[in-house]
C-alpha cells in the first residue's frame, strides 16, 4: 500500500508542477494546483500517521 501511495503522491506532485507552469496563461489552473497540492499533503500526513502507529506498536 505504501508503494501505491508513493506513486499517487508522485503523480500529484507532477500535476502540481504542470498546473503551476500552466497558470501563466490560464487562471483556471489554480483549482488543479491547489487540489494536487492538498492531495500530496494529505498523503504525507497519512504516511506519517501510519509510521507513528507502527513505531508505537514496536515499542510495546
Amino acid at each position: 500500500m505504501i508503494k501505491l501511495l508513493e506513486i499517487i503522491g508522485f503523480a500529484l506532485i507532477g500535476g502540481t508542477i504542470y498546473a503551476f507552469l500552466g497558470m501563466i496563461g490560464d487562471p483556471l489552473q489554480w483549482h488543479v494546483f491547489f487540489g494536487c497540492a492538498a492531495g500530496a499533503v494529505v498523503i504525507i500526513y497519512y504516511r506519517n500517521k501510519l509510521r507513528k502507529e507502527r513505531d508505537s506498536k514496536l515499542e510495546s
